[in-house]
């Protein structure tokens, strides 16, 4: 279905410039104030959005495709079909949900062949519009309009759609697949054929590989692997953990199907499967105090790639984060810990002897303390709190905010709380009290003057 009409905006002729759509990454992705369609825009040369018709909706199939037909070309027509047993874990992992195993969504808009459309915006616009979650975000208003429209013919949220190029990347790769979902991007032509896939989620039986699952990560998350990457994707060390940082944790954990080790709030461990094996993603995310949180940003702002498949971050970026791990969240530096460190001091340009001594706590101390202070990070507390926290080496610190230790804040917390009790508001006014009080005090500071 072509969309009519072939007067193009300015906007369209400036595609040859644009960043290929095939180029993608979640993290690049930026907006700007296009005046010539008094909305924002985002860089990349396409706009593709995705939209599906829950089998409870899809007698108004035809009435939701005319819909589609005045705004967008339909890339593709697929009919999925997923299994009964997958199907909760499916709805769980496409709405990026704990995955409890609870989720009531099939019952709502039905748990049959559900028809999905890929579909392309030639005349994109994005506006700011709240989502049923709440949030308020960069939105594209030809799709929500079409959403919009197709729950009112269906009734409730038998429709269901991206509302942004992330969204779209994201369901799509989950839905269709890496390699599907490249055979959709090649198309330009409209589409009416329906094709069938009677498949679940990506990795709904676990991964291949760790390649199959880096290679959905690519498309679909804003991550990092913090540390120990050097043979990923290929192989993992002993212990076959991963240790990540990402923008959120619950739904990092519904695109690689994990479930929590340790069920709960603070919890941050995560197992998969891979090649038919547990594989552990220790999973830290912006805000959770496992680093500073505008340090956390600017990590996965500027990630690079290693062997085009793994998250990373910047040489600066992971020798401080690992010297900060090595000696602010460990009671002692790991031995494999020390070349690596060293070699990585040496890439950003820091003076050799400072790279051949950088484990010990004075040299480590006075550099982490510097590089923090010097870009307004601070040392927050760790919501998890199985994250050790090395107080000794903290009292070195001259330049940095360091977080009170747990300790500290609940005692604070607690004679607060006392003091605005009504048993202190009485002793507060008892005339004894309080001439034991100051007389405890005038005896304080004459021994203090004696001993001074």
């Amino acid at each position: 279905m072509n969309r009519p009409g072939t007067d193009l905006d300015p906007a369209q002729t400036e595609r040859a410039d644009r960043t290929p759509v095939t180029a993608y990454d979640p993290t690049r992705l930026t907006y700007r104030w296009t005046p010539e369609v008094d909305a924002f825009r985002h860089q990349l040369d396409r706009d593709l959005q995705l939209l599906v018709v829950w089998s409870g909706g899809r007698e108004h199939e035809r009435e939701i495709l005319d819909l589609v037909a005045a705004d967008f070309t339909v890339l593709a027509q697929v009919e999925v079909r997923w299994s009964a047993e997958k199907m909760v874990n499916n709805f769980e992992r496409l709405y990026g949900q704990t995955l409890w195993g609870t989720s009531p969504k099939h019952e709502e808009v039905g748990d049959g062949p559900f028809l999905l459309l890929v579909l392309e915006d030639h005349a994109p616009a994005y506006s700011y519009r709240q989502n049923v979650s709440g949030y308020v975000e960069l939105t594209n208003v030809n799709i929500a309009r079409v959403k919009r429209a197709g729950r009112d013919l269906t009734g409730g949220y038998r429709i269901h759609s991206s509302n942004n190029v992330r969204e779209f990347f994201r369901d799509a790769t989950l839905i269709l697949g890496v390699d599907r979902l490249a055979e959709v991007l090649a198309k330009e032509a409209p589409v009416e054929e329906i094709s069938v896939l009677a498949e679940d989620l990506v990795g709904s039986d676990g991964w291949e590989s760790l390649d199959t699952l880096f290679r959905v990560l690519r498309h679909t998350s804003e991550y990092v692997v913090l540390r120990n990457f050097e043979d990923l994707p290929g192989t993992l060390e002993d212990d076959r953990e991963i240790d990540v940082l990402c923008r959120d944790q619950t739904d990092l954990a519904a695109v690689l199907n994990a479930t929590e080790v340790y069920p709960g709030p603070e919890g941050a461990q995560f197992r998969t499967s891979v090649g038919g094996e547990e594989v552990f993603f220790d999973t830290r995310y912006v805000g959770d105090g496992y680093l500073d949180t505008e340090w956390q940003r600017e990590i996965l702002a500027r990630r690079e790639w290693h062997d085009t498949l793994v998250a990373v971050p910047r040489h600066d970026d992971h020798l401080f984060s690992l010297l900060y791990h090595a000696k602010v969240q460990k009671p002692a530096v790991k031995p494999a810990y020390v070349t690596r460190l060293a070699d990585l001091a040496l890439q950003v340009g820091l003076p050799e002897e400072t790279a051949r001594n950088l484990t010990d706590d004075a040299v480590a101390a006075s550099l982490l303390d510097g590089y923090l202070a010097g870009h307004d990070f601070t040392v927050p507390l760790p919501v998890d709190p199985a994250v050790h926290r090395n107080v000794a080496f903290l009292e070195r610190f001259r330049l940095t905010v360091l977080a009170d230790p747990p300790l500290k804040v609940a005692t604070a917390e607690i004679w607060q709380s006392a003091k605005r009790s009504r048993a202190a508001r009485t002793l507060g006014r008892s005339r004894v009290v309080r001439g034991a009080y100051h007389r405890l005090r005038s005896a304080f500071h004459a021994l203090k003057d004696r001993l001074s």
